[in-house]
């Protein structure tokens, strides 16, 4: 009997061993399957162009004037097209691109900003569109700023949310956000992991966010969660806003050249932009403060900013940010056609 005792215990952990590879396996080939066809997705739903610049991947969506969006980080041509969501029932036509670096527009195509922003002309330019509104969301900014610094005969308006401007110090005080974010997410998997949080578990994938991305102790965190999580529309967006990171290969070489960007930007000359411009800015964003943001846009002599209270970097979210779309609207409506309205 004691002799059989180690023989049994060798078969139990050889029969352990093979289930966690049978498991292991299991998860992998189905986890590959699920990258596959979000991919096919991804590529369905796009166009790439060939331009001056190279290829730059899009959507062009709608009719009207039209509204070129510069994503964020992580993010493509969906995160884009997110970000344009509240416009989307408008007559406003959306040319949303996939920033270089990011899914199938490759990084040849604009390493820094005022590359990206010429790519974007370029990509306008095999469009035949002469004139847009430009919209910039956290480290889509510094591009968009170009465009509109670059080309001021191409552009009508300009609209920053959570607009990132400022040079990275070598030792933050609080890390950048993209940065935060592919520490937490390890790849695809990771990436992965988020997108089934943000449906399985909402209330954790949102405590999550706040705590990346918001300042505010526990009762405002709770306040915060219970906002979003009570508001339909909110809290669709929060998981559409989750599947526009993942898969996160195709996007991390772009999100890794915009970190490297961040640490060498230069000062933005607002005083020598004229154009049209529209802030927006939640009151708690953890990245980057509002003092800043009211800095920036006295600097500028055609200038307003939208502060959203109990918002942070993520200002589509709180209890206030059903405001930031009306406002978007009423702002681009205003100035179309690069003319005041009536």
């Amino acid at each position: 009997m004691m002799r059989s005792l180690p023989r049994l215990l060798l078969r139990l952990v050889f029969l352990l061993i093979v289930a966690v590879l049978l498991g292991t396996g299991g998860f992998l080939a189905w986890f590959s399957s699920w990258r596959a066809e979000k991919l096919s997705l991804l590529n369905a739903a796009s166009t790439v162009a060939e331009t001056k610049a190279g290829k730059v991947e899009y959507v062009r969506s709608g009719e009207g004037p039209s509204l070129l969006v510069f994503h964020g980080s992580p993010g493509g041509f969906d995160q884009a097209m997110l970000f344009a969501s509240s416009l989307s029932d408008s007559e406003f036509q959306i040319i949303a691109p996939s920033r270089p670096g990011y899914l199938r527009t490759p990084l040849t195509a604009g390493l820094t900003p005022e590359n990206q922003a010429d790519a974007m002309l370029a990509l306008l330019d095999s469009l035949s569109i002469d004139h847009v509104a430009v919209m910039g969301v956290s480290l889509g900014a510094p591009a968009a700023i170009e465009f509109a610094r670059r080309h001021p005969e191409r552009a009508w308006a300009l609209v920053l949310v959570s607009p990132v401007t400022k040079k990275l110090p070598p030792q933050p005080l609080n890390p950048p956000l993209p940065g935060v974010l592919n520490e937490r997410l390890t790849g695809d998997v990771g990436s992965w992991a988020l997108v089934e949080a943000a449906q399985r578990d909402p209330v954790r994938a949102l405590e999550g966010a706040f705590d990346i991305a918001q300042s505010g102790d526990l009762q405002a965190r709770t306040s915060w969660v219970q906002a979003v999580q009570g508001n339909s529309a909110q809290l669709a967006w929060f998981r559409d806003l989750a599947g526009t990171v993942a898969p996160l290969s195709p996007r991390e070489t772009g999100l890794r050249n915009d970190l490297l960007q961040l640490r060498a930007l230069a000062d933005v000359p607002y005083d020598k932009l004229t154009i049209p411009a529209l802030f927006i800015h939640g009151a708690e964003d953890k990245w980057i403060p509002l003092q800043d943001v009211e800095a920036d846009r006295t600097r500028m002599p055609n200038a307003e900013l939208l502060d959203v209270p109990g918002t942070g970097h993520l200002v589509w979210l709180g209890p206030d940010s059903d405001k930031v779309g009306k406002k978007i609207l009423e702002f681009l409506n205003r100035f179309h056609g690069g003319q005041s309205a009536p």
